[in-house]
């Protein structure tokens, strides 16, 4: 027994011998040095929670050092590229060990060693994202969030919140749509300020039609994100109320989204898109009239007044096929005769869709959704069809 005591005393001070060199090392900025002492202490205790502390530290050294060089000098290739990994290991590994394991003078503790590594992990999972190495890029970012959630400072938390962006965008590289979800609700769960991170998992609820979660989020993102980056949710608002039929209030958004900015073309386009596509054909036009009125040759406003009369030519024929679906012969045949509103209106439509998308192709012709849709039309009214439309439309849908 005396014997075995003597064992362990003997390790334990050659132990501390061990540690004290590597921390002269460490004190004096040499941290390769350092490694080199570290080795032998790690062959001899390697379950020692102190030295696994110390190996934190020596590596976050290497990792500071292999940076600062690397801002110095771009071209600088690092000598210890992972030694950021390895040292937020070392420190896991340290507090596994002892809970209560204390750092050498000058030295980090374990929670705060995982602090300092997490703006250096994440950088790896930057690194790894751009060269498509995505499974390392999840691993890299949840540490760095995990590492950043350490503390109670809202700087670290909203790091953490990024970090978890970033895993859920490199989730959604490898197709993982589930661990997509996970990583989106964590980052919003920390008070995300980042719509990105609000639509992308509104656009997943939307896709598996569930709206209490897709309601959920938008409402998650009134409370968290400041009031100029709203406007980014913008699109998704609108295709909720779209989503869920309500009518009333997506055409009242859609009015306040184009008020708020007029000159944002490309957002008249998507709020008279929704507006069509919910039969409120006057506010559509109403708006565009607005802005081809300052604009009149954008090709993409003359589009969309064409598509704004096709969808309404649309929405006739729907109703003459409500009463083919209902047997009701005689009304289809009535509802056809030359004279009626029903004729009347959808022939003007028609024509009105027809004029419009010429227009727009005439100021862009390699649109391929406007040019289907003239040549559709033109198809409908007995027009005759340009060579030049005709191979435009097949090339493109070949």
């Amino acid at each position: 027994m005396l014997f075995v005591v003597g064992l362990m005393i003997s390790s334990a001070a050659f132990s501390q011998s061990c540690l004290d060199d590597v921390w002269q090392c460490l004190r004096n900025n040499q941290a390769p040095k350092a490694k080199k002492f570290l080795e032998s202490c790690m062959a001899s205790n390697p379950d020692n929670a102190q030295v696994w502390l110390m190996k934190g530290n020596v590596y976050y050294q290497l990792a500071k050092t292999d940076q600062a060089k690397m801002e110095a000098d771009p071209n600088f290739v690092p000598r210890y590229p992972s030694a950021a990994w390895e040292a937020n290991e070392a420190f896991l590994k340290a507090i596994t060990l002892d809970k209560e394991v204390q750092p050498k003078t000058g030295m980090m503790g374990a929670n705060l060693g995982q602090r300092a590594c997490a703006p250096l992990i994440f950088t790896m999972g930057v690194n790894a994202a751009k060269a498509g190495k995505n499974e390392d890029a999840v691993k890299f970012f949840t540490a760095a969030a995990h590492n950043y959630e350490l503390s109670k400072e809202a700087a670290e938390i909203a790091n953490a919140s990024a970090s978890y962006l970033q895993a859920a965008i490199a989730y959604k590289s490898l197709k993982d749509i589930e661990n997509e979800k996970v990583m989106l609700n964590k980052s919003i769960k920390l008070g995300s300020k980042m719509p990105a991170c609000y639509v992308e998992l509104y656009y997943i609820y939307r896709d598996e039609f569930d709206t209490l979660n897709c309601a959920k989020v938008l409402e998650q993102a009134k409370t968290n994100l400041p009031e100029d980056a709203q406007k980014a949710l913008a699109d998704a608002q609108m295709n909720y109320l779209d989503f869920v039929g309500n009518t009333e209030e997506l055409i009242a958004l859609c009015e306040k989204v184009v008020a708020a900015d007029p000159s944002n073309y490309e957002m008249i386009g998507i709020a008279v898109t929704y507006l069509n596509n919910s039969k409120a054909f006057a506010q559509a036009e109403q708006i565009l009239n607005a802005a081809l009125a300052k604009e009149p040759n954008n090709f993409d406003l003359n589009s969309q007044m064409g598509y704004r009369f096709y969808q309404e030519m649309i929405s006739y024929d729907d109703q003459l096929q409500a009463l083919k679906d209902q047997k009701a012969w005689n009304d289809v045949v009535a509802m056809q005769k030359e004279g009626t509103e029903w004729s009347i209106g959808r022939k003007a439509a028609m024509q009105n869709a027809h004029d419009w998308c010429e227009k727009a192709y005439q100021i862009y012709s390699d649109n391929l959704d406007n040019n289907k849709r003239l040549r559709q039309l033109k198809l409908l009214l007995g027009k005759e069809i340009p060579q030049e439309l005709n191979d435009k439309v097949n090339a493109r849908m070949h």
